[in-house]
């Protein structure tokens, strides 16, 4: 019996119509499907909610490609710059691009005339976060200059991200300079094209940070990234192993890998879950020891049973091993067989 990962895609319709039904009227709604979403499944999660989404984001070329053999024919864009082996591909599948530097442009312009093919990116502009993106206006100007000028590429976006929305200064400060940079995309729009301007990922969204469009990411999925009242959203996915024998550790013996000793006799039952499923190595509450590779020794598993939960609630598990949801989601269903509950 293998690790089984259950996604309620009844929850992730409503997280995404919940979503959407916060938005102003004519905010684009982009669902972030990428790192196969989230864990999730981005085929199954792109076509499930392929009615509700206006486009969908992924992080490479590579997850673009996937979605459009799946069937997906809406916008897709690829929130990194693609490295220069990977455009002819993400070309080929009619991807949008991300350009953080002018060197992004004059890759996907060489591509663009080699396969005679129409390039759309969106610019990326730092605000705060120093990740990627151009640094300041001229910069920024230059680029659409560049988009402008060239035969084969279009400037249809302007994007940012905020560093720490769930800090209304922080957060203020970068909106303040992205208004800037809107201010420069629209000397660019004519009657054919409006430049599509958005900083918001789930944080954003959560403030009221709206703009022409939304990326919505972990709220999809049924978590949040702080704590808030604003909207309600529904858990996705639950991991669950099977149980390969359940045995008392008595006390002053070892198990598992190590010199570990019970401190007491401690019945646990062996499941087929470790390291190389996803989730880390190391004792938390719930198990004893270290995980293996293959297997950990779970305690307060009910006598008699065939499997035990594995991840539930990837906000408890995460504060158990000091990280996010995120980190959980997208690593405790690496071997499992994911099953699609409709």
């Amino acid at each position: 019996m293998p690790v089984k990962a259950l996604i309620n895609l009844k929850n992730l319709i409503y997280n995404a119509k919940a979503i959407r039904k916060k938005l102003p009227a004519g905010v684009k709604f982009c669902a972030v499907v990428k790192a196969d979403a989230y864990g999730h499944g981005a085929e199954k999660v792109a076509g499930a909610i392929y009615l509700i989404a206006d486009c969908f984001a992924v992080a490479t070329a590579e997850e673009g490609a996937a979605l459009r053999l799946s069937g997906i024919d809406k916008e897709i864009l690829v929130l990194t710059a693609v490295p220069r082996q990977d455009v002819p591909q993400a070309v080929n599948y009619g991807l949008t691009l991300t350009a953080g530097g002018i060197c992004d442009l004059k890759a996907y312009e060489k591509v663009g005339k080699e396969l005679g093919a129409n390039v759309n990116v969106h610019l990326k502009f730092d605000t705060g976060m120093n990740r990627q993106g151009f640094k300041d206006l001229e910069q920024l100007k230059a680029a659409f200059d560049f988009c402008e000028k060239s035969t084969v590429l279009s400037a249809v976006g302007l994007y940012s991200h905020f560093a720490c929305p769930e800090n209304e200064s922080l957060r203020q400060a970068a909106a303040k300079k992205f208004s800037l940079a809107k201010k420069v995309a629209e000397r660019y729009n004519n009657k054919e094209r409006k430049i599509v301007c958005h900083i918001s990922a789930s944080g954003g969204f959560i403030a009221g940070e709206y703009c022409d469009m939304v990326r919505i990411g972990i709220l999809l999925y049924g978590y949040k990234p702080f704590p808030t009242d604003a909207i309600r959203v529904k858990p996705v996915m639950s991991v669950y192993a099977p149980v390969i024998t359940q045995k008392t550790i008595k006390r002053g013996e070892c198990a598992l890998y190590g010199e570990k000793r019970a401190e007491k006799d401690t019945e646990v039952s062996l499941i087929r879950y470790g390291y190389a499923d996803g989730l880390f190595r190391k004792e938390i509450s719930g198990q004893f020891n270290n995980r293996c590779m293959d297997a950990t020794a779970a305690t307060g598993v009910k006598k008699g049973a065939k499997r035990a939960a594995v991840m539930t609630d990837a906000n408890a598990l995460a504060e158990k091993y000091g990280t996010i949801s995120y980190e959980i989601l997208v690593k405790c269903a690496l071997r499992a067989e994911k099953i699609y509950l409709k």
